[in-house]
């Protein structure tokens, strides 16, 4: 009898234990099974949603409204008032294509930059895209490392950044024409539901 409450105990105490760990690890959504059942594809729209507008407010970026569809719409701070402000856009939505019963996430960062400009690693743009990269991602990169590598491109005026476990977030420099240039976070991906 004694045996069986000390191994009760073990086991209780191993469940707690697992439970607090499992409870206090921050792990990015899990967006690579092969298939979903509506009820998970609900909870991932949640989660999503409630990551990406922390990871914007957190950047120092204010949401003005998050709408239903899952798409932001951002405080530029002062820039609004400047004379040619930047264009920026955070877009994410999740939307159905029944005929091929899929759920298809888009998530969207794109500012735009003069092709001279020198990018700023406290631009608050620049955060932002760090948090959802990081978060999205569960890298184990500083923001200073992240800044680098997008540096390095950004400075070659066009092209992708290579950064350890991107999975299927693409991060890009694009060239627009000969006196502006965009930098992206883009992640697209289809969902099939059970």
């Amino acid at each position: 009898m004694k045996v069986k409450k000390i191994m009760l105990a073990m086991i209780i105490a191993t469940s707690v234990t697992s439970c607090l760990m499992v409870g206090c690890t921050s792990s990015a959504p899990n967006i690579d099974k092969e298939n979903y059942t509506v009820e998970e594809i609900s909870d991932l729209k949640k989660d999503l949603s409630k990551r990406i507008s922390k990871d914007i407010k957190s950047s120092g970026l204010r949401l003005i409204e998050a709408r239903t569809d899952g798409s932001f719409v951002l405080s530029l701070g002062n820039l609004e008032y400047m004379k040619n402000p930047p264009k920026q856009v955070i877009n994410y939505s999740m939307t159905t294509n029944k005929a091929k019963n899929k759920e298809i996430l888009s998530l969207h960062c794109v500012r735009e930059f003069s092709y001279d400009e020198k990018l700023s690693d406290d631009n608050k743009f620049m955060m932002a895209t760090y948090n959802i990269y990081k978060s999205l991602t569960n890298t184990k990169l500083s923001g200073r490392e992240f800044f680098d590598e997008v540096e390095k491109v950004f400075n070659k005026g066009e092209g992708t950044v290579k950064l350890p476990n991107m999975g299927d977030v693409i991060i890009e420099v694009n060239k627009v024409d000969k006196s502006t240039k965009t930098l992206e976070l883009r992640l697209d991906k289809e969902f099939t539901l059970k």
